[in-house]
């Protein structure tokens, strides 16, 4: 990727007198940004274009280009990236349609392109790319309309952008234009026959001048190398921003589990996502907000956020957005309480803090920014301009420019016009600065994870491959057993005497299961019974369980019947799939038969530190409110963190192709895993 985005000499292929033409825009644009080395044309008609050498083919140039320029038909993409090869070239960019989004016999073509390409060792962005434009080096190898603007406006910024969408890469260039500012670099993967968003990410991160990433992605095809690629960019302290335009297609799942039943894709690559600490945006404008946002502002110690502002609706307003995401809004302590008073006017004291009314002067808000910014209370504030009159414009913008670096300051501008010579100060200065008091939120909760340790730092799976896997609910509580974690007291009776021996050495009410490598969904034949009390009713039940299921599912296997404890609880399930593309992938959330009607998932990519872990049980939807009831919420969820976090080690390295334990109960003096189930890789 180097050598695409900082060649020292380009070719186009297909350069032809015709301005309206792909490759006569190429070489305008190269011209119009000021790449500073030579572009040489390709043309069997060797046309006449001013000031470029053109050859009739690649191998005919006077030295090896780090880029080509595929200004062709797709037709013709595959002998062009074999020429490519055979001079020595580092890249084509293929902008040509007509392959895998046109059919099979387009996909038929894409695949013979990467083939060429993997044999060349010709590296191939696109085809369908948009191209590569960095203005800080010149290149501008791109036909996008965003370049028909004048040169001053083609300016480089802050943010990198990956983009599988050209179009959505040329409206964003546009957007930053518009602002006064401009994309330090942008990448159009198009359809990825070679290169992809994992290569275009991990290649930014080594650019300079790109602070952040944005991504606007369709689909991830390499789940791994996406997932290493976004890890590189946190390590390097680069925040990644994603604008969701797609799920991607969906391969074949284990479905004989709830686990397989919901990890849709779209979900799975939610927790992905949230895992590697990336920040999701609903729109391209507000991830290119964002990820402006999040460029300019260097990473707060922790996630105590203070918000000041001088109305009273925009404080409920940025209330209501901050508790959606979850963020920590500190009330002002007594100490800061005292500082403020004597500057609020008709204001109360509460975070987010309405100064009401300004009329006091045009420095007070810059005062009181800084006081929140120097109390020690905050690791992140947000300073909120609303409306106010335009001749304290400059003296606001001044203060705000004033105030110390003791935390991270980001400004919400929501002036509108008569303020808009504020903003361009604040901007000017290279400050944080958003107008869109959603995307702020979003910004301040992105920077808040910024101190976070990346997803699968020193996570090592823990345990040994299985050499079986285990065929029934027994099997697989012997295995977790094995593994330490914490299974329901309960053996298999082998006939009816011993069912009554368990249930009397057991005591109280039992839980009689089927036992049968053909029965994995046993309560929807009548495979289990619950609130078994005695021996007798033991002994009578296992011979009616045993019969019925028999009735019902002729000639399957019954190795007996599992008697244990019943343990009721706050219930919970924690599976694990090897997913499609990201691979291991856990899922937790609220469990019981009814699991895939509640829609408490939440989703990550294994192993999981026990940290990690915390986080994703943490934000399980209703979990903390049922463990209240119990009087026993933080102990419950760090026990739980324990247990799926060990238990993720060991589904990594255990070959397993799915695990599930649904449900794992509380019963308020610990969890215990009530059922499970084991199936082989795929």
């Amino acid at each position: 990727m180097k050598r695409l985005l900082e060649p020292a000499a380009i070719a186009i292929v297909g350069l032809s007198a015709d301005p309206s033409k792909h490759g006569n825009r190429v070489l305008a644009n190269l011209r119009k940004v000021g790449y500073p080395g030579p572009v040489w044309g390709v043309n069997p008609g060797r046309p006449k274009v001013d000031g470029v050498e053109i050859f009739s083919a690649l191998d005919l140039l006077p030295g090896a280009p780090d880029l080509v320029v595929c200004a062709t038909p797709a037709a013709a993409a595959l002998d062009i990236v074999d020429a490519a090869g055979a001079v020595g070239a580092g890249g084509v960019v293929v902008f040509a349609g007509g392959f895998a989004e046109s059919g099979p016999s387009g996909t038929d073509l894409q695949d013979r392109l990467t083939a060429t390409a993997v044999r060349t060792g010709v590296r191939v962005l696109g085809p369908n790319s948009g191209g590569i434009i960095r203005p800080s080096v010149g290149l501008a190898a791109s036909f996008l309309t965003c370049l028909d603007r004048p040169a001053d406006q083609i300016r480089s910024g802050a943010v990198g952008l990956v983009t599988q969408s050209g179009g959505t890469g040329s409206y964003l260039h546009n957007l930053a234009a518009a602002d006064g500012d401009g994309l330090a670099v942008s990448v159009s993967t198009g359809n990825e026959a070679d290169l992809g968003l994992a290569d275009a990410i991990a290649a930014l991160v080594d650019l300079e001048e790109v602070r952040a990433i944005a991504i606007v992605m369709e689909t991830v095809r390499d789940g791994p190398a996406f997932v290493e690629a976004v890890r590189g960019a946190k390590r390097a302290g680069k925040p990644v921003v994603v604008c969701r335009i797609g799920t991607g297609r969906r391969g074949e799942r284990l479905m004989t589990t709830h686990t397989g039943a919901m990890a849709t894709p779209a979900k799975v690559l939610d927790g992905v996502l949230d895992a590697l600490g990336a920040t999701v945006a609903e729109t391209p404008e507000e991830m290119l907000a964002v990820a402006g946002v999040m460029a300019r502002a260097r990473p707060p110690e922790g996630g105590r956020i203070g918000v000041v502002t001088h109305s009273g609706g925009i404080a409920i307003l940025l209330s209501d957005l901050a508790e959606r995401l979850g963020l920590d809004l500190p009330h002002p302590g007594e100490g800061l309480g005292e500082q403020l008073e004597p500057l609020l006017e008709l204001g109360a004291l509460a975070n987010p803090l309405d100064m009401g009314a300004i009329i006091g002067g045009a420095g007070r808000f810059a005062q009181v920014v800084e006081r929140f910014a120097g109390s020690g209370e905050y690791d992140l504030v947000l300073a909120v301009s609303t409306a106010h009159p335009p001749a304290h414009t400059p003296e606001r913008a001044v203060g705000l420019l004033a105030i110390p670096a003791t935390v991270p300051v980001v400004h919400l501008w929501m002036a509108g016009d008569v303020g808009a010579a504020g903003l361009a100060v604040l901007r000017a200065a290279d400050r944080p600065v958003i107008t869109e008091p959603r995307a702020a939120i979003r910004a301040l909760a992105g920077l808040a994870r910024q101190s976070e340790l990346p997803f699968g730092a020193d996570v090592e799976p823990d345990g040994l491959r299985l050499e079986q896997v285990p065929r029934t609910e027994h099997e697989a509580k012997l295995t977790l057993s094995s593994w330490g974690l914490p299974v329901v007291e309960g053996e298999l009776a082998g006939d009816a005497e011993e069912a009554a021996g368990l249930a009397e050495r057991l005591g109280g009410a039992v839980v009689l299961k089927i036992v049968s490598p053909d029965v994995v969904h046993k309560t929807g034949v009548g495979g289990v019974v619950q609130a078994v009390v005695g021996p007798d009713q033991a002994r009578r039940t296992f011979t009616r369980l045993v019969e019925g299921v028999l009735r019902q599912r002729p000639g399957a296997r019954i190795e007996g019947v599992r008697v244990e404890r019943m343990r009721p609880g706050v219930e919970v399930i924690v599976g694990m799939i090897r997913d499609d593309v990201f691979g291991p992938t856990v899922l937790v959330g609220l469990g019981g038969i009814a699991v895939e009607g509640l829609h408490t998932e939440r989703y990550s990519p294994a192993p999981l530190a026990v940290g990690q872990a915390r986080r994703l049980v943490r934000s399980v939807s209703g979990l903390e409110a049922a463990l209240a009831r119990t009087g026993s919420v933080d102990v419950a969820l760090d026990e739980l963190a324990g247990l799926v976090s060990e238990s993720s080690r060991r589904f990594v390295a255990s070959g397993l192709g799915a695990m599930e334990m649904n449900p794992i109960a509380w019963t308020g003096e610990g969890w215990e895993i009530l059922d499970a189930v084991m199936t082989e890789g795929g």
